[in-house]
């Protein structure tokens, strides 16, 4: 009897050790759970929110990267940009993101807007410039303020603003699974290891859906 509660009490403690260690990621060292999740856009799939700055070169970076992980998610799962807006100017930028999305430019649009900043040295911190870089998808002054001041764009702006505060993110670039966890590449190690602890924390997700 004595041997049986011995062996009880070490399966009793080892058990747990043993399962974090079989767990290629840890809660607190490469990811954080958050205490209040943030809302999703999607209740029936699993969202990964990509908190991001126009102005970020590290943002810059990883976008093509990003856009080539997306194409290869499976399709349980959902993927949004959500702009930071943490100064004046990353507020105008998420506004422009916005107002993007709101004239249907597409992602080369998106695109110029990275080059904009981070090639041809320019801020695109006035709406006369960002008319100027939008003017080559025929989109005209009075369209662009329309949308830029609308209440759509608005809109989307809070709720951005909304879930990046909630995810208590400090910077970026960074990523948020289901509303649940937020994780960046100095958590996780690299840009490579943020999208695998992504995937890991998507897969773990989708079981509980």
């Amino acid at each position: 009897m004595t041997r049986l509660i011995k062996a009880f009490f070490v399966l009793l403690f080892i058990s747990p050790l043993a399962a974090m260690a079989a767990e290629p990621y840890q809660e607190g060292v490469h990811y954080f759970r958050l205490d209040t999740p943030v809302p999703t856009q999607t209740k029936d799939k699993v969202e990964i929110a990509e908190a991001f700055w126009y102005g970020c070169p590290h943002c810059f970076t990883l976008e093509p990267t990003i856009e080539a992980w997306k194409k290869t998610l499976p399709e349980y799962t959902s993927f949004r940009k959500v702009p930071a807006q943490f100064s004046p100017v990353w507020k105008n930028h998420a506004q422009l993101y916005f107002t993007v999305d709101a004239l249907k430019l597409g992602t080369a649009a998106h695109e110029d807007v990275f080059a904009a900043i981070h090639k041809q040295g320019r801020k695109l911190d006035t709406q006369e410039e960002m008319v100027q870089l939008l003017s080559k998808y025929g989109v005209s002054e009075a369209d662009f303020k329309k949308a830029f001041k609308s209440f759509g764009v608005r809109n989307q702006m809070r709720q951005a603003d909304a879930v990046v505060r909630g995810s208590r993110l400090t910077g970026v670039p960074a990523l948020i699974v289901n509303g649940k966890y937020r994780l960046s590449a100095q958590s996780a190690g690299s840009n490579t290891e943020m999208l695998k602890v992504a995937e890991y924390l998507m897969e773990k997700e989708s079981k509980q859906q």
